[in-house]
């Protein structure tokens, strides 16, 4: 069933909801769409923390590595942070960009900017500059706060920027103490997050402070209190890391911070047993690779939430079985929705089908499945995912018609102004009342939970001078994981190599968004009407250009070669071929470096994978003595080494442009 979009959508009023509607909807149905708690649904976040801070003032809030800030102190922080944000004009919902990597600093200016009344922007400082101009640009925010070793990304703008590692060292007099008056309410903008748009330009979210709230307060689908322990290891330009955060830091939990180098699947199980992590989420990617490689290292966790994508249920079953402790929470929902929309939790002895079913509606949130004229469609029939409650965005920044597309009138609520958004997700309902996920409308792809609209690949693309055609699909993998594929044709059928074009879209959009492999044709595959067949193109062949070519290769190469075939599902991996140009990505680079420590038996620093990306650099580096691997509280020396790897990375793949 193809669902045709509308814009805008027309959707009822309330009083107006034709009889066939109404008639549709059985009683039966409105009791799955969701349920209302208590929370304190008119209470900031900078409120609530402050008040957890006065009930837990010694309570350690955050800790990375070594460092820790108790829940006093981190308020105190960011009082002194906030005082001096009004300075240059931050007040009342006032934009400020967050350039900052995993660091209590991180956590210092996320609250700051709240107590201040603004709303915090993350930027990941691996963006091409292109993407973070088009970003700053649209929020026009008055403020960068980032680290000293990130403020060249931001020389000489019209802006203020501050260096929040300097402020730690340097801070001008003691911290302030007391809270001021609350500077923004509820229904005040929290943060803005950009994610993938079809126009070629990204789109900001924007979340408002009760959306937040209605996540981790008096909810259903996870416990948090006090004695929580949430890791934060998502990137936080990832509304995951709304839940990673604020979970802990609004109920009195303790909240981990992973350190900001790239963590290998053993940084990662060290960290949730030094730390005794209770609650944590990966993407269901990451969650399959902890469960192959690192079972054990899961045993102190007591929730795992694990989505961004379809659920394997072997090894949510392999879970169960052997971590009877360990409930396991299959989380869905778009970040224009907060986090999370549904949640199944499963645990010891329950039945897990085939395919993990999303669940049921979190607290305060409403799930409609509709046709396409809006009317609500029975049990075991296909229909759009709507989503409505306290969870739903203000809408797209400075994008009133992508707003009003998406962002429609609710009709089934009884609240004055409720609207509910439109996922473009196909679902179905249960008989038991859980949704069922069918699969996207559109040519929008999840991979590795973020979401990507094709088509603003695909306008990247185009705008190469060669490029004729292009055309971006996923490519799924016997194991279930999915890797971009870039089809293309060029003017004249002139040359153009896979490797010009990676590098060209490198510097024009995130590395989630580049396609992993990429294909040459003669002409694209068209339907009766003109359009891209995408159930016609091939499948792409896997592999380098040549064998193990430039001599003979030694038993030391033959193995790590081996270790790359088998993790990249290639036929080929020549002995100079780049991992990344093979397919390779941060999920994949996690899995061969598991798996080359067991073959090769040997303690291997993840980052030397980024230093070392071709068979022969690697087994020459690796071939040479070593000292050991660097300890884990190393996290300055690290995160250097980590941002000189991807800079290198994006520099290659942008023949020189930043």
């Amino acid at each position: 069933m193809t669902l045709p979009l509308q814009n805008p959508v027309t959707v009822p009023q309330r009083g107006e909801v034709d009889p066939a509607v109404v008639s549709a909807w059985t009683h039966r149905e409105e009791s799955w769409a969701g349920e209302r708690t208590e929370y304190p649904r008119d209470k900031t976040i900078a409120q609530l923390f402050e008040e957890v801070a006065g009930r837990y003032p010694e309570r350690v809030a955050v800790v990375c590595g070594s460092r820790e800030l108790s829940y006093s102190e981190l308020n105190a922080r960011a009082n002194e942070l906030a005082a001096r944000l009004r300075s240059p004009g931050v007040a009342g919902e006032t934009m400020v960009g967050c350039c900052i990597e995993r660091s209590p600093e991180m956590i210092v200016a996320f609250l700051g900017i709240l107590k201040a009344g603004g709303a915090y922007v993350p930027l990941e400082f691996s963006y091409p500059q292109d993407r973070l101009d088009y970003m700053l640009a649209e929020t026009a925010a008055p403020v960068i706060l980032c680290q000293r070793s990130l403020a060249g990304r931001f020389a000489g703008r019209n802006v203020v920027v501050l260096c929040v590692d300097e402020m730690a060292m340097h801070g001008d007099g003691m911290p302030q103490a007391a809270n001021t008056d609350p500077m923004s309410a509820a229904t005040d903008l929290a943060y803005v997050m950009y994610t993938s748009g079809s126009t070629g330009q990204p789109k900001g979210v924007m979340v408002e402070n009760r959306a937040v709230v209605r996540l981790v307060r008096n909810t259903n689908f996870c416990r948090f209190g006090p004695e929580e322990v949430f890791l934060q290891f998502a990137p936080v330009s990832f509304d995951a890391s709304t839940l990673e955060i604020w979970g802990p830091l609004l109920n009195g939990g303790k909240l981990v911070l992973m350190p900001p180098q790239t963590a290998s699947l053993e940084d990662l199980g060290r960290a949730i047993r030094e730390h005794g992590i209770t609650t944590l989420w990966l993407t269901s990617g990451l969650f399959n690779l902890m469960v192959e490689q690192r079972l054990e290292d899961l045993r102190p966790i007591r929730q795992l939430l694990a989505g961004g994508d379809v659920l394997s249920s072997r090894h949510v079953r392999r879970v169960l079985e052997n971590l009877p402790d360990c409930t396991v929470i299959n989380g869905y929902g778009p970040t224009e929705n907060t986090t999370f929309t549904c949640c199944h939790v499963m645990r010891k002895g329950d039945p897990v089908p085939e395919s993990v079913p999303i669940g049921r509606p979190v607290s305060n949130t409403r799930v409609y499945i509709l046709d396409e004229n809006l009317r609500p469609v029975g049990g075991r029939t296909s229909g759009e995912l709507y989503a409505g409650g306290d969870g739903v965005a203000r809408g797209y920044l400075k994008d009133p018609a992508k707003t009003a597309e998406k962002f429609v009138r609710d009709p089934f609520s009884d609240e004055p102004g409720a609207r509910m958004y439109r996922t473009g997700d196909m679902a179905r309902w249960r008989d038991d009342g859980v949704v069922e996920f069918l699969g996207r409308i559109d040519n929008q792809v999840k991979i590795h939970g973020y979401r990507i609209e094709t088509g603003e690949i695909e306008i990247a693309l185009r705008t190469h001078k060669l490029v004729n055609q292009a055309c971006v699909a996923p490519h799924t993998a016997d194991d279930g994981s999915k890797r971009l594929v870039c089809y293309f044709t060029t003017a004249d059928n002139r040359e153009l190599t896979a490797k010009e074009l990676k590098q060209f879209l490198s510097g024009k959009v995130p590395p989630h968004m580049v396609p992993a492999l990429f294909v040459r044709m003669e002409g694209l595959p068209l339907s009766p009407n003109g359009k891209v067949d995408r159930s016609a193109l091939p499948s792409p062949v896997l592999g380098g250009d040549e064998t193990m070519g430039g001599g003979t290769a030694t038993q030391f190469e033959l193995q790590i070669a081996d270790v790359w075939k088998r993790v990249l599902r290639v036929e080929r991996a020549g002995l100079d071929d780049n991992f990344f140009d093979l397919g390779g990505d941060s999920l994949l680079l996690l899995a061969v470096h598991a798996n080359l420590q067991q073959a090769l038996q040997l303690e291997i620093p993840i980052t030397d994978l980024f230093e070392f990306a071709t068979v022969r650099t690697l087994a020459a580096h690796l071939s040479k003595t070593r000292p050991a691997a660097p300890s884990f509280s190393d996290l300055q020396q690290q995160a250097q080494k980590q941002r000189d790897a991807f800079a290198r990375e994006r520099q290659r793949h942008s023949g020189g442009a930043s």
